[in-house]
């Protein structure tokens, strides 16, 4: 399930890198169809990436306590 959640992450990095490629290296952010697009490109890889750091620390509490 880990694995899951790290594919699911770096996809997320991904559509990040895409948004932030949109706005700085094109003209697409001038028009509203550009603006939209890499504003759901940069929200959508926020939210893929926030639950593998959440995974990850509760993986860690858990060993903690297992010790």
């Amino acid at each position: 399930m880990l694995k899951a959640f790290f594919y699911l992450h770096l996809a997320g990095l991904g559509l990040i890198a895409l948004g932030l490629y949109l706005l700085l290296l094109t003209d697409s952010a001038s028009q509203v169809s550009g603006m939209v697009m890499l504003s759901s490109a940069i929200g959508i890889g926020g939210v893929m990436i926030s639950p593998y750091p959440v995974v990850k620390f509760i993986e860690w509490g858990k060993r903690q306590d297992q010790s």
